[in-house]
């Protein structure tokens, strides 16, 4: 169930970048309380700086002792966020990231929201350095809170 979701959501992001110049997005980063996560999506830039992103997110709660596996009791969630933009500098951008959000974690489906900060940063070849810090609220699991730091790329295509 979980690769068929996941295919589906890479088929739609391979199918929306077809008609549009958009970005890659690749990030990963820590979210507290002890979670480790990754993300990759798709930003379909939108006029005056503002953008949406589809995206899809895996992550895992740092455990002791370190013999357990990583992938024993992750969690994946999709989402759709839209991006407004608060502040344009010279070679930057401050956004405002805010929207909804669906996954699962050990057998339980999960809804929720998501709301933060993007700063990115454009190199001259058109890659953007983006730093993110968001904060997600998840109803219907006990994961209810995640904050944290993200670090990632913006590869145009």
């Amino acid at each position: 169930m979980k690769r068929i979701l996941l295919t589906m959501m890479m088929c739609a992001v391979a199918g929306v970048s077809a008609y549009s110049q958009g970005k890659l997005t690749v990030n990963a980063g820590f979210q507290f309380p002890s979670s480790l996560n990754a993300t990759v999506g798709y930003e379909h830039p939108l006029a005056y700086g503002n953008a949406v992103e589809l995206y899809g997110e895996v992550g895992d709660h740092l455990r002791k002792p370190v013999c357990h596996r990583f992938w024993e009791g992750y969690w994946w969630d999709a989402g759709l966020v839209y991006k407004h933009r608060l502040v344009r500098y010279k070679n930057g951008m401050l956004r405002f990231r805010f929207g909804p959000q669906f996954g699962a974690a050990k057998h339980d489906f999960f809804i929720g929201l998501e709301a933060g900060l993007e700063y990115s940063y454009v190199f001259p070849c058109g890659w953007e350095f983006s730093i993110i810090q968001k904060n997600n609220v998840n109803f219907l699991h006990g994961d209810t809170f995640r904050n944290g730091l993200l670090l990632g790329v913006k590869i145009p295509f």
